[in-house]
């Protein structure tokens, strides 16, 4: 994905996801880095290239390839971190995680709403935790709070998650600058997803508006939805693991 960030400094940005490439009709086309593929043709004039240059904006930059001290930097860049630290060596920084994290932030600044969805163990629990650390740039404190949902998670449960978060977050807020996540895991596996709805998209609490100078930046994440086919709905219920209803077997 193709992105210029307008970093929280107000003076810089990020180009990340494509490279610029002069063209034979004095303007400048948008590349994918990897296949050299013209994304979009034209986006710009030359001389808006050329005067770019001169202020070295930079762009062009392979992400994969950069040292992660730089990549650290560039992310905190985007983020308005203003103290850089690495807070796990052992995370696996890649160009589509920093673009996840920096489109993310870039959400929590529009209020927008935000809901990542992947299979269980492809990484979204670590990349919030990753980018949540970051933000506490080594600060003592606790900036994350994880809901692992399930089918007996109730309505008030995480109502009562809400609020244990906004306190937190106000703390946070006042002692260190930053905000703080709310992280819903698997939110799609409870009969209260409303709840996350109201909490999420409506930013209030039974019809209560949350506090919206808080800090709190509320994150839900969801398993994609896989419809089995015939041959593994029969091995699942011959193994005693399967459970279906006919529609010709209730009244609804």
């Amino acid at each position: 994905h193709p992105y210029i960030f307008f970093n929280d400094d107000h003076t810089s940005m990020t180009f990340i996801g494509f490279h610029l490439k002069p063209n034979d009709q004095k303007g400048v086309d948008a590349i994918n880095p990897l296949t050299g593929e013209v994304i979009k043709r034209n986006i710009m004039t030359h001389e808006l290239y050329e005067g770019l240059k001169l202020q070295k904006v930079p762009f062009n930059i392979d992400f994969d390839h950069l040292p992660r001290a730089d990549k650290i930097e560039h992310l905190c860049s985007v983020l308005g971190i203003k103290w850089p630290i690495d807070p796990d060596e052992t995370y696996e920084l890649t160009t589509d995680n920093m673009l996840k994290m920096m489109a993310i932030h870039m959400r929590f600044r529009c209020g927008i709403p935000v809901i990542i969805m992947g299979e269980t163990g492809c990484g979204k629990t670590r990349l919030i935790k990753f980018m949540s650390e970051l933000r506490r740039c080594g600060a003592h404190a606790e900036n994350m709070k994880l809901v692992k949902v399930h089918g007996g998670t109730t309505s008030e449960m995480i109502y009562e998650k809400v609020k244990e978060a906004e306190t937190l977050a106000k703390a946070n807020k006042e002692n260190y600058s930053f905000d703080s996540v709310l992280f819903f895991d698997e939110a799609n596996t409870t009969e209260a997803i409303s709840s996350i709805k109201e909490i999420i998209c409506d930013k209030s609490v039974q019809g209560q508006q949350l506090c919206s100078q808080s800090g709190l930046q509320i994150i839900a994440a969801c398993n994609p939805y896989r419809k089995h086919t015939d041959k593994m709905i029969d091995r699942l219920e011959a193994s005693g693991l399967g459970y279906r209803v006919r529609a010709q077997e209730t009244e609804d």
